[in-house]
């Protein structure tokens, strides 16, 4: 029989770089978390927020899905779906430690173990041709029809200014 394994963080490439950047017209960038536990003793509730007990990264759950074991048994074992992540690794995108008990606002401390470490996905309409303009990143159709007359003005050279005599 063939076990039936979960993709884990180290099984997806690197996301890192100014890729990551959106204008800021088109929408906020969307974070979720993905987390792989076992161990459970019981089932987190939809709106808590969980916090590892070492690293102190903190999640709001959005669900979770048990794949063997019973919360009952103590031995439940699935992941959890997330949203709104802090504390974690900007840079590769990781979340809570191997082997971190997880605390529950609602469902209590110890209530689960992370299998693996947590990944954080990050999604929102990206673009890699960004115009940065005023302390601003917009993408190049919102940077047209926002500001094409204006930055057209400001770019005109005034004709009494010359060097020219």
């Amino acid at each position: 029989m063939e076990v039936f394994r979960l993709p884990h963080r180290a099984d997806y490439p690197r996301n890192d770089g100014e890729k990551w950047d959106e204008c800021v017209l088109c929408g906020t960038r969307r974070r979720k978390v993905l987390v792989h536990f076992d161990s459970g003793s019981s089932a987190p509730t939809v709106g808590e927020t969980i916090t590892g007990a070492t690293s102190g990264d903190t999640a709001v759950v959005e669900g979770h899905t048990i794949v063997s074991g019973t919360a009952a048994g103590g031995d439940a074992s699935g992941v959890i779906q997330g949203s709104t992540p802090t504390g974690y690794d900007d840079v590769n995108l990781e979340i809570f430690q191997n082997d971190e008990a997880l605390n529950g606002s609602t469902s209590g401390a110890d209530f689960a173990t992370v299998n693996g470490i947590g990944a954080v996905q990050v999604s929102a309409r990206l673009s890699p041709d960004l115009i940065e303009y005023r302390g601003k990143k917009y993408c190049r159709q919102h940077f047209l029809f926002t500001f094409r007359h204006q930055w057209a003005d400001e770019q005109q050279v005034d004709s009494s200014e010359g060097d020219r005599e």
